[in-house]
């Protein structure tokens, strides 16, 4: 895994080339829009435009659960962009190559069966945003990789409706996945706290300890197994790492395996890990990551795309010399 200090591995003289590949930027927008300001979505979708010197103008996918179903409501949607567009002095130009990527995809978030609809007596963790953070969760820890819009795709890059790249980029991120042969990019490297991770660790450790290519291979990409894996009480009070997931370029085949179908197939067995614990995608993308992928070789931590997300700068930066 790149050394956020280190500029990033030179991509060869291949690194302009026409890619074959495909690819769309995804956001998941769950909530009404009264419960995340207009101007967030439409700052995300700006600065996207405007900072990342694309190769190809690839798909925006709007992910939502029925909220921009008509044509008014979209019509209303695409407007709203033109007007943040003309009030930060954006191009005519370049705001329209941005309405022409916007695609609406309606995303039906069904309840499995034995999770009741009401929160009260079920006492979810996270019981003030049941269930859309929750279908959030389940959506990008497994669902999103084979979703009818997204499977067929050499790589997605996953960004919420408040993530800003803040400045311009000296490169297209989805171009230097592909030159570089990275499977994986991230923003930031923190943790989970153990009251949104409950169970996670046993369930990770017995899934390894009975995967003896998975266990290999997480030893080998050093990840931080805590002390007295058979314990009865292992990681209870522990957090989980994880990363940053509201930034994050995934390489798709490589988390379409049999092998990472069948850790997929077991972690969504049991419902309740997202509906009433609230495990999320972030730590299980990094067990996931650190399960399937040889880190050095094919993660990569994208420190030159100076990002922020809600009203905070990610870090570490670091300087890019692609070009």
């Amino acid at each position: 895994m790149s050394d956020s200090s280190l500029a990033p591995p030179s991509p060869g003289p291949n690194f302009i080339s026409t890619p074959p590949y495909s690819a769309s930027v995804v956001y998941l927008l769950t909530t009404l829009p009264t419960d995340r300001p207009k101007e967030s979505i439409s700052r995300s979708l700006l600065l996207l435009q405007k900072n990342i010197p694309w190769r190809h103008q690839w798909p925006i996918l709007l992910f939502h659960a029925g909220i921009y179903d008509s044509v008014d409501s979209q019509a209303q949607f695409l407007e709203g962009i033109r007007g943040a567009a003309a009030a930060n002095n954006a191009t005519v130009e370049d705001t329209e190559k941005l309405l022409k990527r916007i695609e609406f995809v309606h995303f039906k978030h069904d309840l499995p069966a034995g999770i009741p609809l009401e929160v009260d007596g079920y006492n979810p963790v996270f019981g003030d945003k049941w269930p859309g953070y929750h279908h959030m969760c389940a959506f990008f820890s497994y669902k999103i990789f084979t979703h009818p819009r997204i499977r067929d795709l050499t790589y997605y890059f996953r960004l919420d409706d408040d993530s800003f790249i803040r400045e311009p980029a000296c490169f297209d991120p989805l171009e230097y996945m592909h030159a570089t042969n990275i499977s994986f990019s991230f923003r930031e490297q923190v943790e989970d706290p153990d009251y949104v991770t409950e169970g996670m660790w046993p369930f990770v450790s017995a899934y390894a300890q009975t995967h003896p290519d998975i266990e290999r291979r997480m030893l080998a990409n050093d990840w931080p197994w805590l002390p007295n894996r058979q314990a009865p009480d292992y990681g209870r009070e522990a957090s989980f790492p994880m990363f940053g997931g509201n930034f994050e370029i995934v390489k798709l085949s490589r988390f379409q395996t049999l092998e990472a179908t069948a850790f997929l197939e077991s972690l969504a067995s049991d419902p309740e890990r997202f509906y009433k614990f609230r495990w999320g995608d972030a730590p299980l993308r990094k067990a996931t990551v650190y399960m399937l992928l040889d880190v050095a070789q094919e993660v990569h931590q994208m420190c030159e795309i100076a990002y922020g997300h809600k009203d905070y700068f990610v870090g570490p930066d670091c300087d890019c010399t692609l070009l």
